[in-house]
Protein backbone atom coordinates (compact mmCIF):
# COMPACT_ATOMS: atom_id res chain seq x y z
CA UNK A 1 0.00 0.00 0.00
CA UNK A 2 1.61 3.49 -1.03
CA UNK A 3 2.46 5.83 1.42
CA UNK A 4 0.57 9.20 2.02
CA UNK A 5 1.13 12.25 -1.02
CA UNK A 6 -0.55 15.63 -0.99
CA UNK A 7 -3.32 14.46 -4.30
CA UNK A 8 -4.32 12.01 -2.26
CA UNK A 9 -5.12 13.95 0.88
CA UNK A 10 -7.03 16.88 -1.34
CA UNK A 11 -8.89 14.10 -3.44
CA UNK A 12 -10.09 12.19 -0.03
CA UNK A 13 -11.14 16.09 1.63
CA UNK A 14 -12.65 16.95 -1.68
CA UNK A 15 -15.00 13.56 -1.94
CA UNK A 16 -15.90 14.64 1.94
CA UNK A 17 -17.32 17.73 0.09
CA UNK A 18 -19.04 16.05 -2.52
CA UNK A 19 -20.50 13.73 -0.04
CA UNK A 20 -21.93 16.48 1.88
CA UNK A 21 -22.97 18.92 -0.87
CA UNK A 22 -25.12 15.59 -2.57
CA UNK A 23 -26.49 14.58 0.56
CA UNK A 24 -27.65 17.98 1.65
CA UNK A 25 -29.03 18.24 -2.00
CA UNK A 26 -26.86 21.49 -2.73
CA UNK A 27 -26.85 20.37 -6.54
CA UNK A 28 -25.20 23.88 -7.68
CA UNK A 29 -21.75 23.71 -5.74
CA UNK A 30 -21.69 19.72 -6.55
CA UNK A 31 -21.97 20.25 -9.91
CA UNK A 32 -18.87 22.64 -9.84
CA UNK A 33 -16.94 20.42 -7.98
CA UNK A 34 -17.63 17.84 -10.11
CA UNK A 35 -16.20 20.21 -12.95
CA UNK A 36 -13.44 20.79 -11.55
CA UNK A 37 -12.70 17.15 -10.63
CA UNK A 38 -12.97 16.72 -14.74
CA UNK A 39 -10.67 19.51 -15.34
CA UNK A 40 -7.83 18.17 -12.75
CA UNK A 41 -8.23 14.46 -14.28
CA UNK A 42 -5.18 15.18 -16.72
CA UNK A 43 -2.98 16.44 -14.12
CA UNK A 44 -3.36 13.12 -11.70
CA UNK A 45 -0.99 10.25 -11.41
CA UNK A 46 -3.09 6.74 -12.46
CA UNK A 47 -3.93 5.90 -8.56
CA UNK A 48 -5.28 9.38 -7.97
CA UNK A 49 -7.43 9.56 -11.69
CA UNK A 50 -8.98 6.22 -10.89
CA UNK A 51 -10.48 7.35 -7.24
CA UNK A 52 -11.34 11.26 -9.44
CA UNK A 53 -13.56 8.48 -11.76
CA UNK A 54 -14.43 6.74 -8.95
CA UNK A 55 -16.33 9.55 -6.83
CA UNK A 56 -17.48 10.59 -10.64
CA UNK A 57 -18.58 6.86 -10.81
CA UNK A 58 -20.44 6.94 -7.24
CA UNK A 59 -22.36 9.90 -7.54
CA UNK A 60 -23.43 8.93 -11.10
CA UNK A 61 -24.32 5.62 -9.96
CA UNK A 62 -26.36 7.37 -6.62
CA UNK A 63 -28.65 9.81 -8.81
CA UNK A 64 -29.48 6.51 -11.01
CA UNK A 65 -30.26 4.90 -7.85
CA UNK A 66 -32.34 8.13 -7.00
CA UNK A 67 -34.37 7.72 -10.08
CA UNK A 68 -34.77 3.74 -10.16
CA UNK A 69 -36.25 4.66 -6.59
CA UNK A 70 -38.75 7.12 -7.77
CA UNK A 71 -40.33 4.71 -10.46
CA UNK A 72 -40.50 1.97 -8.21
CA UNK A 73 -42.19 4.32 -5.87
CA UNK A 74 -44.84 4.43 -8.73
CA UNK A 75 -46.17 0.77 -7.69
CA UNK A 76 -47.35 1.60 -4.03
CA UNK A 77 -45.66 -1.84 -3.06
CA UNK A 78 -46.11 -1.84 0.99
CA UNK A 79 -43.58 0.36 2.36
CA UNK A 80 -41.17 -2.84 4.04
CA UNK A 81 -41.06 -4.20 0.22
CA UNK A 82 -39.76 -0.64 -0.42
CA UNK A 83 -37.22 -0.35 2.12
CA UNK A 84 -35.74 -3.72 0.92
CA UNK A 85 -35.69 -2.80 -2.64
CA UNK A 86 -34.30 0.60 -1.75
CA UNK A 87 -31.17 -0.94 -0.25
CA UNK A 88 -30.98 -3.53 -3.08
CA UNK A 89 -30.74 -1.00 -5.52
CA UNK A 90 -27.22 0.03 -3.97
CA UNK A 91 -25.72 -2.21 -5.91
CA UNK A 92 -26.12 0.35 -9.20
CA UNK A 93 -23.27 2.56 -7.62
CA UNK A 94 -21.58 -0.53 -6.19
CA UNK A 95 -21.62 -2.21 -9.80
CA UNK A 96 -20.31 1.94 -11.51
CA UNK A 97 -17.23 1.83 -8.86
CA UNK A 98 -16.50 -2.12 -9.77
CA UNK A 99 -16.47 -1.70 -13.50
CA UNK A 100 -13.98 1.72 -13.30
CA UNK A 101 -12.01 -0.04 -11.13
CA UNK A 102 -11.43 -3.25 -13.66
CA UNK A 103 -11.02 -0.32 -16.67
CA UNK A 104 -8.00 0.64 -15.12
CA UNK A 105 -6.97 -3.07 -13.95
CA UNK A 106 -6.83 -2.84 -10.57
CA UNK A 107 -8.01 -4.57 -7.79
CA UNK A 108 -11.17 -4.10 -6.04
CA UNK A 109 -11.05 -4.73 -2.82
CA UNK A 110 -8.14 -5.75 -0.15
CA UNK A 111 -10.71 -7.03 2.17
CA UNK A 112 -13.67 -9.45 0.29
CA UNK A 113 -12.13 -12.45 2.10
CA UNK A 114 -12.21 -14.36 5.43
CA UNK A 115 -10.33 -12.66 8.21
CA UNK A 116 -6.40 -13.50 7.89
CA UNK A 117 -5.18 -12.97 10.98
CA UNK A 118 -7.20 -15.20 13.18
CA UNK A 119 -8.16 -18.66 12.38
CA UNK A 120 -11.65 -19.89 11.70
CA UNK A 121 -12.70 -21.32 15.16
CA UNK A 122 -11.25 -17.46 16.25
CA UNK A 123 -13.08 -15.83 14.06
CA UNK A 124 -16.17 -17.62 15.17
CA UNK A 125 -15.52 -17.07 18.79
CA UNK A 126 -15.20 -13.42 17.97
CA UNK A 127 -18.83 -13.36 16.27
CA UNK A 128 -20.46 -15.45 18.57
CA UNK A 129 -19.48 -13.26 21.40
CA UNK A 130 -20.65 -10.40 19.95
CA UNK A 131 -24.08 -12.01 18.88
CA UNK A 132 -24.29 -13.26 22.76
CA UNK A 133 -23.49 -10.44 24.12
CA UNK A 134 -25.89 -7.89 21.89
CA UNK A 135 -28.69 -9.97 22.70
CA UNK A 136 -28.07 -10.60 26.50
CA UNK A 137 -28.00 -6.64 26.14
CA UNK A 138 -31.40 -6.68 24.78
CA UNK A 139 -32.97 -8.60 27.09
CA UNK A 140 -31.70 -6.67 29.86
CA UNK A 141 -32.77 -3.42 27.95
CA UNK A 142 -35.95 -4.09 26.03
CA UNK A 143 -39.33 -5.04 27.45
CA UNK A 144 -41.46 -5.08 24.32
CA UNK A 145 -42.60 -8.18 22.44
CA UNK A 146 -42.39 -9.30 19.20
CA UNK A 147 -43.80 -11.87 17.15
CA UNK A 148 -40.91 -14.05 15.00
CA UNK A 149 -42.15 -12.33 11.83
CA UNK A 150 -41.87 -9.12 12.56
CA UNK A 151 -38.29 -10.29 14.18
CA UNK A 152 -37.21 -11.94 11.00
CA UNK A 153 -37.81 -9.28 8.82
CA UNK A 154 -35.96 -7.14 10.83
CA UNK A 155 -33.16 -9.14 10.63
CA UNK A 156 -33.75 -9.21 7.07
CA UNK A 157 -33.02 -5.91 6.56
CA UNK A 158 -29.92 -5.28 9.11
CA UNK A 159 -28.13 -8.03 7.13
CA UNK A 160 -28.98 -6.45 3.64
CA UNK A 161 -28.38 -3.48 4.95
CA UNK A 162 -24.87 -3.63 6.75
CA UNK A 163 -23.57 -5.94 3.90
CA UNK A 164 -24.35 -3.47 0.61
CA UNK A 165 -23.22 -0.65 3.36
CA UNK A 166 -19.78 -2.14 4.65
CA UNK A 167 -19.60 -3.78 1.30
CA UNK A 168 -19.33 0.18 -0.21
CA UNK A 169 -17.43 1.90 2.78
CA UNK A 170 -15.11 -0.59 3.94
CA UNK A 171 -15.34 -3.01 0.99
CA UNK A 172 -14.11 -0.54 -1.68
CA UNK A 173 -13.59 3.18 -0.63
CA UNK A 174 -11.29 1.77 2.20
CA UNK A 175 -9.41 0.02 -0.33
CA UNK A 176 -9.56 2.84 -2.53
CA UNK A 177 -8.51 5.51 0.00
CA UNK A 178 -5.85 3.21 1.52
CA UNK A 179 -4.42 2.96 -1.91
CA UNK A 180 -3.94 6.99 -2.36
CA UNK A 181 -3.28 7.65 1.27
CA UNK A 182 -2.93 5.77 4.43
CA UNK A 183 -4.81 3.21 6.42
CA UNK A 184 -5.60 5.81 9.16
CA UNK A 185 -5.98 8.43 6.98
CA UNK A 186 -8.60 6.17 5.05
CA UNK A 187 -10.47 4.85 8.33
CA UNK A 188 -10.87 8.94 9.16
CA UNK A 189 -12.01 9.52 6.05
CA UNK A 190 -14.73 6.41 5.38
CA UNK A 191 -15.97 6.80 8.87
CA UNK A 192 -17.01 10.58 8.00
CA UNK A 193 -18.31 9.88 4.41
CA UNK A 194 -20.46 6.82 5.78
CA UNK A 195 -22.01 8.97 8.60
CA UNK A 196 -22.38 11.87 5.85
CA UNK A 197 -24.45 9.11 3.91
CA UNK A 198 -26.44 7.43 6.68
CA UNK A 199 -28.19 10.57 7.87
CA UNK A 200 -28.77 11.90 4.27
CA UNK A 201 -32.43 12.54 6.00
CA UNK A 202 -30.95 15.05 8.70
CA UNK A 203 -30.22 13.61 12.16
CA UNK A 204 -28.58 15.67 14.37
CA UNK A 205 -24.91 16.26 15.19
CA UNK A 206 -25.04 13.67 17.96
CA UNK A 207 -26.49 11.01 15.83
CA UNK A 208 -24.17 11.92 13.26
CA UNK A 209 -21.07 11.53 15.40
CA UNK A 210 -22.48 8.44 16.60
CA UNK A 211 -22.33 7.40 13.31
CA UNK A 212 -18.85 8.40 12.75
CA UNK A 213 -17.95 6.43 16.07
CA UNK A 214 -19.22 3.47 14.31
CA UNK A 215 -17.86 3.81 11.30
CA UNK A 216 -14.53 4.58 12.68
CA UNK A 217 -14.98 1.01 14.51
CA UNK A 218 -16.22 -0.93 11.52
CA UNK A 219 -12.80 0.49 9.82
CA UNK A 220 -10.73 -1.03 12.16
CA UNK A 221 -12.00 -3.92 12.18
CA UNK A 222 -11.73 -4.44 8.44
CA UNK A 223 -8.11 -3.27 8.67
CA UNK A 224 -7.27 -5.49 11.84
CA UNK A 225 -8.93 -8.81 10.16
CA UNK A 226 -7.82 -7.90 6.92
CA UNK A 227 -11.99 -8.75 5.79
CA UNK A 228 -15.04 -7.04 6.00
CA UNK A 229 -16.74 -10.55 7.36
CA UNK A 230 -16.61 -9.28 11.18
CA UNK A 231 -17.55 -5.25 10.21
CA UNK A 232 -20.87 -7.54 8.39
CA UNK A 233 -21.39 -9.40 11.80
CA UNK A 234 -21.19 -6.52 14.19
CA UNK A 235 -22.98 -3.63 11.89
CA UNK A 236 -26.26 -5.97 11.35
CA UNK A 237 -26.10 -6.81 15.21
CA UNK A 238 -25.66 -2.98 15.88
CA UNK A 239 -28.60 -2.30 14.11
CA UNK A 240 -31.12 -4.92 15.35
CA UNK A 241 -30.30 -3.49 19.06
CA UNK A 242 -30.84 -0.36 17.98
CA UNK A 243 -34.50 -1.51 16.28
CA UNK A 244 -35.36 -3.52 19.29
CA UNK A 245 -34.49 -0.55 21.78
CA UNK A 246 -36.37 1.90 19.51
CA UNK A 247 -33.57 4.03 18.51
CA UNK A 248 -34.43 3.43 14.77
CA UNK A 249 -38.06 2.68 12.97
CA UNK A 250 -38.48 0.19 10.18
CA UNK A 251 -41.97 0.32 8.44
CA UNK A 252 -43.17 -2.81 9.28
Amino acid sequence: MKQNNHQGSFLSMLFIFLLFFFTRSYYSLFSWFILGILLLLAFLKEENRLFAWLMISFFGGSLLLFYADKFIEAYQLKPYYRVIINQLLYIIPILSMCYVIKKFGKKISFFFKMPESVGRKNSLYFIWVLISFGFILFIFTNEIEMDMKLFLSLILFAIIHATIQEVVWRGIWLTQLTVITNQTTSVLFTSIGFALNTTIFGFSIAVFLMYCCMGFIFGLLTIKYKSIFPSVITHTLVLILLFLNGLLQLPI
